[in-house]
């Protein structure tokens, strides 16, 4: 079951972030944000959005960046999580290959063992 995603219009995004309708506007124009939908001809986003202007209000605020400074930080952050997810698939893929590469050499190690009998060998009579 998908959950619902929460879609903000402009008015709400300018209160969950803080951020002016206009700065955001220019930050959509500049390509640091995009819209989730559209509904008419209003823009909707998403709660990555929220997070997106929120990080973009600290680099500009706290560090002082650029725009264009922003841009490449959050491709280099995109990217980022793109190879993370990549990374992720790597190690999945690895472990099941691994486990099953152990579950066939414990097979085989186990039709190698041949049970050996308990009894003893007869006693020779002494004389």
């Amino acid at each position: 079951m998908d959950k619902a995603v929460k879609l903000y219009r402009l008015r709400e995004l300018v209160e969950a972030t803080g951020v002016s309708a206009s700065t955001l506007r220019v930050y959509r124009e500049a390509g640091l944000i995009e819209p989730a939908a559209r509904e008419g001809r209003r823009y909707l986003y998403d709660e990555e959005t929220v997070e997106t202007v929120q990080r973009i209000r600290r680099l500009r605020r706290d560090l002082g960046v650029n725009l264009a400074g922003i841009q490449v930080i959050l491709e280099m952050r995109r990217t980022i999580e793109d190879l993370q997810g990549h990374l992720d698939e790597v190690v999945r893929f690895v472990r099941e290959e691994l486990r099953a590469e152990l579950e066939r050499y414990l097979r085989q190690q186990e039709k190698a063992v041949v049970p050996k009998a308990f009894s003893r060998p007869p006693i020779k009579p002494a004389g």
